[in-house]
């Protein structure tokens, strides 16, 4: 028998009628010109319903040895949420399908997925450029940087985002939205209290840290009187933490903060819209948590790992704080030993004051225009002023360094958590 082509859909339903119509395999085989055993093997599949596999070879390329609709679930990740990069789709796979690590494609086999299924989804991405210079901090929690991403669209109005990461381990510490409203041609920033209420929802969360960076902005920073402490700094140091001031227009000295700012934006709001504040603070706390605990962070000492399975000690600092004891944990002492450290140089006012912090101190017409010298005196908690000679010429109580006055309001009111015991006194704090 002469080569021929193979048998059409047509030919094997052929094959399956006349036989259940009475013919042989062998007269149907003769009729359609295949060998008998063909006709027999189609008979066969025909009976017992069974699908004939795909001739060739197997199916080959990204993603071809997973299940098909693993592999449509990343895709339709991917075009629902464009900033999400491969790691981060893999980590909502896992948590949505409760599919193993290794019943996954990998994230370099993701990557490559998407740029051949669905290019358009895919954000281009810079050079990466050498990392910065590690700064001096050598465990977790030793320093956290604070920083705000403002103007977030949210309806018709705006959000500003208060961020808090930890840069040993990488930790997103808080990621705490406002609504900003219209203000002259512009929207409201964030106030002290601000700042302040985002820190103590931290502090309740993960304990006191040593060190909190943040940058130049006017409440961290005296910008009326360069050089003296902020009421923002002296309540961090009457909690025992030290206030690490980055230097002005450098956003490169607090990289891990800025970069925390991207990581939430491709997860959160650049492929989502929030008409609430509530919705958009739940996907906040939702993703943050997420990559603490899941996300194969590269950042900082996790070496793809997510950074509580690297530093599980990491739940909390060992210095425990709470909003109803901060009256206790607040020592003015601290305060007073930080402020007499220091030495102020100002120059008198012709109407005979001196600017300092802010508030004024009245000297008299007869001291202007003269330069004197100023310290602070923890004893009798006073400002003395000396002349150039060192001669003193007048001791004045201070202005707003009243332990009230430096805690200000505190909004939040959370419960009591059972145990809870002041913490032991730590080496430099």
């Amino acid at each position: 028998m002469g080569q021929r082509a193979a048998l059409s859909k047509a030919e094997k339903q052929t094959i399956s009628e006349k036989k259940q119509a009475g013919l042989s395999l062998r007269a149907i085989s003769q009729e359609l010109g295949c060998s008998c055993e063909t006709a027999r093997k189609w008979w066969r599949y025909a009976r017992d319903q069974r699908t004939s596999r795909a001739r060739g070879r197997p199916e080959r390329g990204v993603g071809s040895s997973f299940p098909r609709q693993v592999i449509e679930k990343a895709i339709e990740l991917k075009q629902a949420h464009p900033h999400w990069g491969p790691k981060k789709i893999r980590v909502e796979m896992q948590r949505e399908q409760v599919l193993r690590e290794e019943q996954l494609p990998s994230p370099a086999s993701l990557s490559v997925l998407f740029k051949q299924r669905c290019p358009e989804a895919v954000q281009p991405r810079q050079r990466r450029m050498l990392p910065p210079p590690s700064p001096m901090v050598h465990w977790v929690h030793q320093r956290w940087q604070m920083d705000a991403k403002e103007g977030i669209k949210l309806g018709a109005n705006r959000a500003n985002i208060q961020e808090i990461r930890d840069i040993y381990s990488g930790l997103m510490i808080a990621s705490q939205a406002f609504t900003a409203f219209p203000s002259g041609k512009g929207w409201q920033h964030l106030h002290c209290q601000d700042h302040q209420q985002v820190l103590r929802r931290a502090f309740c969360e993960w304990g006191l840290p040593l060190e909190v960076q943040t940058d130049n902005d006017h409440q961290f920073n005296n910008s009326t009187d360069a050089g003296f402490p902020t009421p923002f700094t002296l309540w961090l140091v009457g909690l025992g933490v030290r206030h690490v001031l980055s230097r002005p227009h450098r956003p490169t000295d607090q990289p891990q903060v800025e970069r925390n700012h991207r990581t939430q934006g491709d997860f959160v709001w650049k492929d989502q819209a929030f008409d609430q504040l509530d919705a958009l603070q739940q996907a906040l706390d939702d993703h943050r948590q997420s990559y603490n605990q899941c996300y194969p962070s590269e950042a900082a000492h996790c070496h793809g790992q997510p950074p509580l399975i690297v530093f599980p000690t990491a739940h909390t600092t060992g210095r425990p704080y709470h909003p109803d004891l901060e009256w206790d944990l607040f020592d003015l002492k601290r305060v007073d030993a930080f402020l007499a450290s220091q030495v102020w140089t100002r120059t008198v006012a012709g109407n005979g004051t001196v600017n300092l912090g802010g508030n004024y101190y009245i000297l008299g017409r007869i001291w202007r225009a003269q330069l004197v010298s100023i310290r602070f005196l923890p004893q009798s908690r006073s400002f003395r002023f000396q002349a150039q000679d060192g001669s003193p010429i007048v001791d004045l109580p201070p202005c707003g360094l009243e332990k009230d006055q430096l805690i200000g309001l505190i909004p939040v009111h959370l419960p009591l958590p059972f145990g809870f015991q002041l913490s032991l006194p730590l080496p430099g704090v």
